[in-house]
């Protein structure tokens, strides 16, 4: 039972994250009129009580989920996702489950991170902590990306991308850049 009640707490400590990179503001009681309004942190809220443990809250939120894989795209295995995701724009936004991402991420729309299932790259991506992955752009393979990376919009990415630089184009190439996520990040306490 502990365990269970763990899980959960964990489970609430990532969607207070989540809520602060939204909004910039420690969760309080006005915070349910914001789930209410805004969709991407309903989906957030579902997607972070749909990996608790067995029970009926975890059954509900993935009924819950299914809703907006259909209207709007949305695909995120959030299992291995640190608390701060930040989904901005979201629609058609796929993160494969087996993907392990770090604290505070800010995917935009349209924006992949997936798999590869044979040849020298395959499996999927673990990306650090601080990263950006803008507008359509792609992360694919067993890769690591660094902490504090911004992935520019329609960029391509099945290589290693170390710390502090940015990514751009198709295929991909990599500038270095001291905290290129600045700007998309909030300052943290």
């Amino acid at each position: 039972m502990g365990d269970a009640f763990k899980n959960r707490k964990d489970e609430l400590n990532k969607f207070f994250m989540d809520y602060y990179m939204m909004y910039q503001e420690k969760w309080r009681l006005g915070g349910v009129l914001h789930i209410l309004t805004n969709k991407d942190l309903r989906y957030m809220l579902y997607g972070r009580f749909s990996c608790s443990k067995k029970n009926i809250i975890k059954w509900i939120c993935r009924i819950k989920l299914r809703k907006y894989v259909c209207r709007y795209g949305l695909e995120i295995g959030f299992k291995n996702i640190g608390g701060g995701l930040q989904i901005a724009h979201g629609n058609g936004i796929n993160i494969n489950e087996k993907a392990v991402i770090g604290e505070y991420l800010t995917i935009f729309k349209g924006a992949t991170v997936g798999s590869i299932r044979s040849g020298k790259r395959e499996g999927t991506p673990k990306i650090g902590s601080r990263v950006v992955i803008c507008c359509n752009a792609t992360v694919v393979g067993g890769i690591t990306i660094g902490d504090d990376v911004l992935i520019a919009a329609g960029a391509f990415v099945d290589f290693d991308v170390p710390d502090n630089s940015v990514v751009i184009g198709n295929p991909g190439m990599i500038r270095s850049k001291e905290n290129p996520s600045k700007d998309y990040l909030p300052v943290l306490d």
